[in-house]
């Protein structure tokens, strides 16, 4: 009976892995050095937001990771 249950896991783990994407999650290290999400982007969007981060002279304070993912675009509010 667990084995029906694994094949059909790895049925949704196949389907998942078909529709994923290619995506960068960025972090932002405030001043006393916490983590904080900035969120998840397409690479087109992620470079956008690294320029902004740039121009404010607050690049070296941005960290990227690539992540494959079906999660939709995070919002970016450049107010935050």
């Amino acid at each position: 009976m667990q084995t029906v249950q694994d094949t059909n896991m790895q049925k949704q783990i196949d389907e998942a892995l078909k529709k994923a994407k290619c995506k960068k999650v960025l972090y932002f290290y405030d001043e006393t050095g916490h983590k904080k999400l900035v969120g998840v982007f397409d690479k087109k969007k992620a470079s956008q937001i690294k320029k902004y981060f740039r121009t404010r002279k607050l690049i070296n304070r941005l960290t990227e990771y690539e992540v494959l993912t079906t999660e939709p675009d995070s919002v970016f509010s450049r107010t935050a």
